[in-house]
C-alpha cells in the first residue's frame, strides 16, 4: 500500500486529525480516547508546529504533532517537577515536544510510526525529543520508543491528579 508522509495543515484537517487520534487511542485501550484532540485547535498557529501526516490517497492514516518545548509551556509545566526530581530538567532545553503520534489500527505494523518519527527528526532543529506516555498500560508504545533509542527520564507520576500514571521519555537526535 502506497502511503506518503508530508506536512499538512492541522487547522484544515482538525476533524480528520481528531478522528484518527480517537480511533487509534480507543483501539489501543488507552484512557483519554474520547477527549484526545480537544486541544488541537489551540496549537494550529503555534510557533514551530510540525504536523506530519501519513496519507493513503487523501486519507489521513497516521500523524505526528509536536513543537519546540519553548513554544508552549503547558506540558513542560506539568512535567518539570518530576524531571527536576530525577535530575533531568535539562531535557526541556532545546527540545521538541512530541505531543501526538497515531497510526490508524488498519495501518499499524507497516512502519508508519517509525517513518513519521524519522521524518520529524529530519525537519526539527532541536537536539532532543521529549514526550509523555502512559506508564502502566501502554506497553506497545513504550516498546516502540525503546526500540528507537528513547530512555525513561522520570519515574511514573500521576497525570493531572487523575489515576493515570505517566512517564517522560527522551532521546537525543543524532546530527
Amino acid at each position: 500500500m502506497n502511503v506518503r508522509i508530508t506536512t499538512f495543515d492541522l487547522a484544515a484537517r482538525l476533524d480528520a486529525a481528531r478522528a484518527l487520534a480517537r480511533t487509534a487511542m480507543s483501539a489501543a485501550g488507552q484512557p483519554g480516547g474520547i477527549l484526545i484532540g480537544q486541544y488541537f485547535h489551540e496549537v494550529t498557529e503555534l510557533d514551530g508546529l510540525l504536523a506530519l501526516g501519513a496519507f493513503h490517497d487523501d486519507e489521513l492514516v497516521g500523524m505526528l504533532l509536536g513543537w519546540p518545548t519553548a513554544s508552549r509551556d503547558w506540558w513542560p509545566a506539568q512535567v518539570r517537577p518530576d524531571l527536576a526530581q530525577t535530575g533531568n530538567l535539562h531535557w526541556l532545553d532545546d527540545a521538541f515536544e512530541l505531543a501526538e503520534i497515531h497510526v490508524h489500527p488498519d495501518h499499524q505494523g507497516r512502519g508508519l510510526g517509525g517513518r513519521l518519527l524519522g521524518a520529524a527528526e529530519q525537519r526539527i532543529p532541536q537536539r532532543r525529543i521529549v514526550l509523555g506516555t502512559n506508564a502502566i498500560d501502554n506497553h506497545r508504545a513504550k516498546e516502540f520508543y525503546r526500540r528507537r533509542g528513547f530512555r525513561t527520564l522520570t519515574g511514573p507520576f500521576r497525570w493531572l491528579g487523575l489515576p493515570l500514571r505517566v512517564l517522560v521519555l527522551g532521546r537525543e537526535i543524532a546530527r
